[in-house]
């Protein structure tokens, strides 16, 4: 994934193959940028309150329909 134009505020979600089980999947807001060219990394902070830091690798770039939609089926399940 290229998050080559991505800034501060944008939302993000963590591969499904990600090593960690309560991350896969995730959604979080970037936080912050590091590095450059091949090596970047972001700061990650997610509702729960924690940050983490990932590759760019490890990331995807979260579109509001698939968020919507994701939230539309939780609704659905409760009732």
């Amino acid at each position: 994934m290229e998050l080559e134009a991505v800034h501060t505020g944008t939302s993000v979600r963590v591969q499904v193959d990600y090593r960690k089980p309560h991350r896969r999947g995730a959604v979080g807001t970037i936080n912050k940028r590091y590095g450059a060219g091949e090596y970047k990394a972001f700061e990650v902070s997610f509702p729960d309150g924690q940050t983490e830091l990932f590759w760019e690798h490890q990331l995807e770039q979260a579109n509001d329909s698939s968020l919507k939609s994701k939230q539309r089926r939780r609704w659905w399940v409760l009732w």
